[in-house]
């Protein structure tokens, strides 16, 4: 097993304690340490989450159905964007876990400044062409014609929060230094802000679409601006504005890392968009009206992700320690490191679960549906979200993958779950099947998907239990070297 290098005599008493900090990654016990990286990442999430999820409840119950139609139409544009910063930020977070893991703080410090000018560039171009062409984008995604004005008014706004979305990705980074709790933190706070101004700015001044998309701006801003003053204040890179400008070689190993999760949003930025225009042409057809069915698919996805949140903070907190433990050769961490996780993963995503089929109606309510729309979102909710517990553990697959560099192998468990099952579905299921059809594309699909991800992470662990058995057998020879 490679020593750990010494820490410079030149570092200061804070540098000095920081780096030890982030060098426990690769020495704490495992179960402490997953749950010490995980569950500020699963509160962040779950807090973070409730920007959608508040936004639904205050929408529905001020706005109304075609207010809710409305977010649901603006989903997949918002989707987009997102894909582009986590392309951005979940790479650079890879590399930089690799970087922290070799001890090499001045190359993590040139990963951190290019990513803020690659989140920063792209933020400026989709901000652009998103408000010159707002209306054909969003009618491109399935906004219903009677839901159009709503989703306008709503994004017009939202469109100015892009560089704070995208440079809230670099909150990552801070998680691959082990300091979870401040990451958390700056969601937490992001979060509880953006519940009070939906409430001031809906309920107080009947701001409609536009006061939930100013919240959401405002909100996003204060928490770039927390993750900003960790990285002048206490992370153990130091910010060179020198190393802003972006290398190709660094912009190669961002793109490259980060394909797999792009590669999953930007198709479900597809999917949505069929789903969308599919409820348009076959709500009516088996006896739902299509503000309804749009209203319902919107409520099922903002809780679709909420339930997701224990699985996904499990999978950001796995991810650095994987990363750090990798490049340090410590193979019998990386595995153990992984089934810590996964058996983690399968036991909390069952509580959300079973609250969710439970509680379906309590939960439908919140938002304000009533009579046939309350029915529909009932019967729709506990459909789509049948098979989640297996197909759940696809993420886990995909993040693991993404934090040893295996980016190709976390693309092709995307690739297979989404382009090969999800879209084909989404397109010919309805046309046999209608409504139904569109409720059970993406659970069929699931499953299929965690079939494939089983296989190949079989092969993988095979391998992980090989490159132990030469870990311990270079031990051994050090050992007795001695």
């Amino acid at each position: 097993m490679p020593e750990i290098p010494a820490i410079a005599e030149n570092y200061s008493e804070t540098e000095q304690a920081r780096r030890r900090e982030t060098e426990r990654l690769g020495t704490d016990s495992i179960m402490p340490l997953v749950l010490r990286l995980s569950l500020p990442a699963m509160v962040g999430l779950l807090v973070s989450s409730l920007y959608a999820f508040v936004d639904r409840i205050f929408i529905g119950n001020f706005v109304g159905e075609l207010g809710l139609a409305a977010m649901n139409a603006a989903i997949p544009f918002m989707t987009l964007i997102f894909a582009f910063s986590i392309l951005i930020g979940r790479g650079c977070s890879v590399i930089y876990s690799l970087a922290l893991g070799r001890h090499d703080y001045e190359e993590a410090g040139k990963i951190f400044m290019q990513g803020m000018f690659l989140h920063l560039a792209v933020s400026l171009v989709l901000m652009t062409v998103g408000l010159s062409f707002l209306p054909q984008i969003l009618t491109l995604f399935g906004a219903p014609e009677m839901a159009l004005g709503h989703a306008v008014r709503y994004m017009s706004v939202a469109l100015f929060g892009t560089p704070f979305a995208m440079m809230l990705m670099q909150n990552h980074l801070i998680r691959a230094e082990g300091a979870s709790a401040y990451a958390m933190v700056t969601q937490v706070v992001g979060a509880l802000l953006n519940v009070f101004l939906d409430w001031v700015l809906m309920a107080g001044f009947d701001m409609g679409m536009r006061g939930a998309a100013i919240a959401t701006v405002v909100s996003q801003a204060v928490s770039v601006s927390m993750v900003l003053w960790y990285f002048t204040r206490r992370s153990v890179i130091q910010i060179h504005l020198s190393n802003l400008l972006p290398t190709v070689a660094v912009v190669k190993r961002v793109l490259f890392n980060g394909a797999t999760p792009f590669l999953f949003h930007f198709v479900a930025t597809l999917t949505w968009s069929i789903q969308n225009h599919m409820i348009q042409a076959h709500a009516v057809q088996s006896g739902h009206q299509v503000a309804a069915g749009m209203a319902v698919f919107g409520i099922t996805l903002s809780l679709f992700q909420l339930i997701m949140t224990p699985v996904l903070g499990l999978s950001m907190g796995m991810q650095p320690l994987i990363g750090y433990n990798i490049a340090a050769s410590r193979f019998h961490r990386v595995r153990k490191i992984f089934m810590v996780s996964t058996g983690l993963a399968l036991m909390l995503v069952m509580i959300p679960y079973l609250l969710i089929e439970v509680f379906t109606g309590e939960v439908i309510s919140l938002f304000g549906s009533q009579g046939a729309s309350l029915a529909l979102g009932i019967y729709t909710l506990r459909r789509y979200v049948i098979l989640m517990p297996l197909g759940c553990t696809t993420a886990l697959f995909a993040h693991y993958f993404q934090g040893t560099g295996q980016a190709g192998k976390a693309l092709l468990i995307s690739f297979v779950r989404q382009v090969l099952f999800a879209l084909p579905l989404m397109i010919f299921l309805p046309r046999f099947w209608g409504y139904n059809g569109i409720i059970f594309a993406f659970p069929i699909a699931e499953f299929f998907g965690m079939l494939f991800g089983v296989a190949i992470m079989s092969v993988e662990l095979g391998k992980l239990k090989r490159l132990e058995r030469e870990e311990l057998a270079a031990l051994e020879d050090t050992i007795q070297s001695c």
